[in-house]
Order: structure tokens, then C-alpha cells, then sequence
């Protein structure tokens, strides 16, 4: 197969170029007027707005089977029992078969079929669409249609549930339990799965239905995750009383989190009242040891020294070095370094600090070979911050991509690919990206790698690369870190007086450029910004009224993220990785994890106890190396990474 290496300095253009025209022979002004026409009647039925009848280009546009679905959502949330809006769904369901078109227009219509009790046509177009409402309804199904049999070997796999399920499981399982299909034992495993999850409250709702004996360790261990102090004190107060490890572990473990001094006050007690030896205790020991490191206590040494070696988790490995670091106990580091499993302290992370080590206990001579061989060999922080260390610009090593020019055009004439693109080109994101992963699975990694490209001339940065890290390919730099928004950038550059590369750097951490982006914490847009902490932001600028949709808007969300970083960084007195930190993890998380004096940066960073925010700031760094190099094409000096972090 031809091949060719891309080392163009527009990302990939050389193997792009053939992909330049729009697929399957369509004319770019007919894929335009399409495009235009689907999304003004995709509007105008969102809108409830009068559209014009629909085009014969329209009705051949690869999309039209989303708009049909959407004006068969809209009929059916009007008028869900009308005899010819089922109709018209059945016709469609059946015309398209299990298109990715029909698939939230089939989950809609089998809850309404539901709610109506039309059971046989349920089951007919049942699809399981992974959803425990609709598994909950087909169990309801079988019932009702006397299919009993079939109904009782679906109960198990919804019951085992650690979490909450919808009110329509209800039916399902009284009717199980009436079988008697649902037995104590299945009781007593949904439980503990519930418990596990520290849904406490749940769990008191389950186990009335349990025999006394079967509930009373399930009431213990509800009580050590609810008040665990008490609980602990119940346990130390009454030796002869038995309690099952894990109940014990979880309301320890939610001890020595919440209240390290009352934790260190009852772990002998503890120890004694259960009459644990030194292998016992160790796990309680080592539970209280994290916690103390997490804190960055002092005591925290003391306590790992105490754990049995086969404790020893690589988390605790980790956090015992850490908190031989924050000590500044360099002879120490070095030795739990040594002792670290093979595959841990082979990680580029430990391979450093043990360089380090070594500077700080026999000089920068000793260290200079190590950390010149992390500086030529090592594409990350840890590799760019050790060419700071011995006082060297760094520069990065890149590997151009060698994309297959023929396995390109191949997946890009793929019906399926041609209907992802124009799903991606009229921004129907969710439904974009859900057949693109769907898409994905199908793929070899050729393929996959051809996907990439495709994804990358689409504009679609975040799926390149995704792909391209599912396929541990990170060092196409002119490939993997492109520079879209460049004026927004540059207006927020101006505005908050950060370095643009800085500010580009954040966007693809935050976001991989995906303006539509939305976290489970409620961030928002290219820079994740919390809606509130944007209004104040915004209101400090003098902004007009600020609405969440206003996030979406990359020339609003740019310059507010840049902002408000700067901000931040303003209150713990212009240090950048606090601020950093800050943005991550909170200020107020960010202002407990100060230093009582002034710490080199790298070893406050290494003892954040937040994994995602100690992540975080190596790769907002890292980042920062990688777009100042492409802009300049010059070595870059990370000499300000040597700074200390100032209390405050």
C-alpha cells in the first residue's frame, strides 16, 4: 500500500490534499445549499417556527432521515396517542431498520407505547438501548404478554445495581418478588453493591425486606458509612461484637479522610479492642497513612513505616515518596524510590525524582547524565523540566505521522463516514460524535489511524486526537497541536495580558477544542468555565448580562476563560501553578495545598492530592512547551518552572 510521511508544516496537509473535494462526487455549492436547508428546518421544528415545504435536495440529503425523526419526536410529544403519528413512526422504524437516525425516536416512542400499555408493539421494535428504564418496561412487557419465563431471567443482571433505578423498575421487581425470583440472597447482594457505592440512604430503604440476621452487619456498616466516628467508637467500646472487614474498612476509610487527629487518636485504640497483630492492623495503618500524605502531614512517614510490605499498593508506594518529598528527606526519597516495583519506578515521573534525589544529596555534577538523558528522551514535563534543571533549552522530538493515502480515501467514501461528516459539519454534535464511536469499534488500526486524519480535516481536533492517543501516537506535534480560533486567542491574549501560548495550551486541556464541551461538573465551552465563576469574571470586565449559551461562543468563552485564569492567579499573588491549581481544582483546595513556606514548584505540584489536578498542570506545561516550539521553531527555556511556590 502507498505510503507517505507527513512532514508538511500544515498538520498533515500532504496527506490530506486528496480529500479535498467533498465526498461522493456532490458539488460544493449543492452539499452548501443542503447543509443551509437542513439546518433551517432543523431549527424551524426545534423553534416551532413554519418552514417551507421540503426540496428534492433536501429529501436526497444524507441527513434528511434526522429530520424526519425530529418532526416524528415533535408529532409524538403533541399527540402521543394518535393512531396515525404511530403510524407514521412504525413506517419509519421500519423503513430505516435500526438506523442511528431512529435511535432516540425508538427509545421516545417504546416509553410512550409503555406508559399506554401497548405491550405487543413494544416488544416488536424493542431495541436496548442500554437504558435501565426501557429494560425495566420490557421486563413489564413479558409479564403482560404472559412471556413469564423470559421476564424472570432479565431481573438479576437490572437488580445487581449499586445505584438508584426509575420508578418504572418498581412494577418489575414486586412482581419478582411476588415470583420470588427476587430472593433474601438477591437482596442481600444488591445491597452490598449499594453500600459499596456509599448509598447509605438507599441501602435503609432495601433492608426491611431481610431476615434480622442477614441485616444486622448490612445496619452496621450503614451506620460506619453514615457517622463514622461514632461507629468506630461503638466498635472500639464493644470488642466482642463482630464486623465484617469490609464495613469496617469503608467507615475507617471515611474516617481518617474526614478527621486525620481523630483517626490517629483511635487506631491503637482500635487495634487493641479487635486484638489485631502487626499484619491486622497493617491495611488500617496504611488507610491512615494516605490520608496523612493527602494532607501533606508529617506524621504521614511514620505510618507508612509501619505498613507490611505486601500492603504496599503502588498508590502507596507513590504517596509514601511524595510525602518524603514534602519533608525534603532526599536520602529517604532515593531509598523508597529503590524499592519501588519494577514497572513503577520505571514511570519517567520516579525516574526524575530520582534524579533529583541525587542532585539535591550529592550535587548537580552527579545529576547532569540523568537528567541530560530525560532531557534527549523524554517528550513530556518531567523531560522538559529536567533540561531546566541543568540550565538548557529544551526541544522537542518529534515523529511525523505516516498516514495510508488509499486507506483515507477508502474510509472517507464510506457512506457511514460521509453521514459523520456532515452530522459533525452542521454541528449535531451528540449525534456525531455517538456514530463516530460507534463507527470506531469497526475499525482496525489502520483504519483507525485513517480516521484520524479524516477527523483532523473535518477541524474535528478533539476525535484526531483521541484516536490518535488510543493508538499511542503522541508526537506529530504540527498534527496533534493545531491552533484554531487564533483571533479569539489573540484578543484574550491581549485582554489578560497571558502569553497566547499559554492560553492555547489551556483550550486543548480543557476542551481538545471542542466548543460545545460540557463536564459533569457543569464547565462549560473551549475553557470550562463554571457558569457562576464566568458571571463574575464577566461582571469585573463590565460584560453585558452573561447566559449560559453565551459560553458556547468561543469569542466569549476565550477571553473569560484568559480572564479568569489571570484572576486567579492574581490572588495567590501572580504564581502561575497555583493558579493553575486553582483553576482546577478551586481556590479554596488550591489555598489548603499552600506550603507553610516557599517550595520548589515541582515538589508542591508532585504532593497535590487531587490526581486530575497534579495531571493537570504537568500537561498545561507541557503543552505550553510543545505550541511555543511551533511557533518559534526554537528551543524553549522552562527555566520558570524552577520558581517557588510563596504561602500566603
Amino acid at each position: 500500500m502507498f505510503r507517505i510521511a507527513v512532514t508538511c508544516a500544515v498538520p498533515c496537509l500532504c496527506s490530506l490534499l486528496l480529500l479535498s473535494q467533498p465526498a461522493a462526487g456532490d458539488a460544493p455549492d449543492r452539499i452548501t445549499t443542503q447543509r443551509e436547508e437542513f439546518m433551517n428546518a432543523y431549527d424551524a421544528i426545534e423553534h416551532n417556527k413554519k418552514a417551507p415545504p421540503d426540496s428534492k435536495a433536501l429529501k436526497e440529503y444524507i441527513l434528511y432521515p434526522y429530520l424526519q425523526a425530529l418532526r416524528l419526536m415533535q408529532s409524538l410529544q403533541q399527540t402521543p396517542a394518535d393512531a396515525r403519528v404511530n403510524q407514521h413512526i412504525i413506517a419509519f422504524l421500519n423503513a430505516q431498520q435500526d438506523a442511528a437516525a431512529t435511535k432516540a425516536l425508538r427509545s421516545a416512542w417504546l416509553s410512550s407505547l409503555a406508559a399506554r400499555g401497548q405491550w405487543n408493539t413494544f416488544l416488536k421494535y424493542f431495541r436496548d438501548d442500554g437504558s435501565a428504564e426501557l429494560r425495566c418496561q420490557q421486563i413489564n412487557a413479558l409479564v403482560a404478554t404472559h412471556h413469564q419465563a423470559e421476564a424472570a431471567s432479565l431481573v438479576a443482571p437490572l437488580w445487581l445495581n449499586g445505584d438508584r433505578l426509575p420508578g418504572s423498575c418498581n412494577t418489575s421487581f414486586d412482581w419478582a418478588r411476588k415470583q420470588q425470583i427476587i430472593t433474601p440472597a438477591l437482596l442481600e447482594q444488591r445491597i452490598r453493591l449499594v453500600l459499596k457505592n456509599g448509598n447509605y440512604e438507599l441501602a435503609r430503604d432495601l433492608i426491611g425486606d431481610l431476615p434480622a440476621s442477614q441485616a444486622a452487619p448490612l445496619y452496621q456498616w450503614i451506620t460506619l458509612i453514615a457517622d463514622p466516628q461514632a461507629a468506630i467508637d461503638s466498635v472500639i467500646s464493644h470488642p466482642d461484637v463482630k464486623v465484617e472487614d469490609d464495613a469496617l474498612q469503608d467507615g475507617w476509610t471515611r474516617l481518617a479522610r474526614k478527621d486525620q487527629d481523630a483517626a490517629i487518636a483511635r487506631l491503637p485504640m482500635l487495634i487493641k479492642s479487635r486484638n489485631w497483630n502487626t499484619a491486622q492492623a497493617s491495611p488500617y495503618v496504611l488507610t491512615l497513612a494516605l490520608a496523612l500524605a493527602w494532607n501533606r502531614r508529617e506524621e504521614a512517614l511514620d505510618y507508612f513505616a509501619r505498613v507490611m510490605p505486601t500492603d504496599m499498593t503502588e498508590q502507596a508506594h507513590e504517596w509514601q515518596a511524595r510525602a518524603a518529598l514534602w519533608r525534603g528527606n532526599w536520602e529517604q526519597v532515593k531509598r523508597l524510590i529503590s524499592t519501588m516495583p519494577d514497572a513503577l519506578k520505571s514511570q519517567v515521573r520516579w525516574r526524575y525524582w530520582l534524579v533529583r534525589a541525587k542532585e539535591r544529596t550529592q550535587g548537580i555534577d552527579a545529576a547532569r547524565n540523568g537528567y541530560q538523558q530525560l532531557m534527549n528522551n523524554e517528550d513530556n514535563y518531567f523531560g522538559a523540566l529536567a533540561a531546566a534543571r541543568i540550565n538548557a533549552a529544551y526541544t522537542p522530538h518529534p515523529h511525523p505521522f505516516a498516514f495510508d493515502a488509499s486507506a483515507i480515501q477508502q474510509l472517507a467514501a464510506l457512506p457511514d463516514m460521509q453521514r459523520i461528516h456532515e452530522l459533525y459539519a452542521v454541528q449535531l454534535m451528540p449525534e456525531a460524535t455517538t456514530e463516530w464511536n460507534a463507527e470506531l469499534s469497526t475499525l482496525n488500526a489502520t483504519e483507525q489511524f485513517a480516521a484520524a486524519a479524516l477527523a483532523h480535516q473535518w477541524h474535528w481536533y478533539e476525535q484526531a486526537i483521541l484516536v490518535c492517543a488510543r493508538l499511542n501516537q503522541f508526537d506529530d506535534y504540527a498534527f496533534l497541536y493545531p491552533h484554531p480560533y487564533d483571533a479569539e486567542v489573540q484578543a484574550a491574549a491581549k485582554l489578560s495580558g497571558l502569553p497566547v501560548d499559554l492560553i492555547y495550551a489551556q483550550l486543548r486541556q480543557e476542551s481538545l477544542y471542542r466548543s460545545d464541551a460540557q463536564s459533569v461538573a457543569g464547565a462549560l465551552g473551549l475553557m470550562q468555565l463554571i457558569p457562576a465563576s464566568a458571571r463574575i469574571t464577566a461582571r469585573k470586565l463590565k460584560f453585558a448580562r452573561l447566559s449560559d449559551a453565551d459560553l458556547f461562543k468561543p469569542a466569549i468563552n476565550i477571553p473569560l476563560g484568559a480572564m479568569h485564569l489571570k484572576q486567579t492567579m492574581d490572588v495567590f499573588n501572580d504564581q502561575l501553578i497555583p493558579g493553575l491549581a486553582a483553576y482546577n481544582g478551586g481556590p479554596t483546595a488550591a489555598r489548603r495545598w499552600l506550603p507553610d513556606s516557599e517550595m520548589d514548584s515541582d515538589v508542591w505540584i508532585e504532593n497535590i492530592p487531587y490526581n486530575e489536578t497534579r495531571i493537570y498542570i504537568g500537561r498545561i506545561l507541557w503543552h505550553r512547551v510543545i505550541f511555543t516550539w511551533l511557533r518559534t521553531h526554537k528551543p524553549v527555556d522552562t527555566s520558570e518552572w524552577l520558581s517557588q511556590v510563596k504561602a500566603m
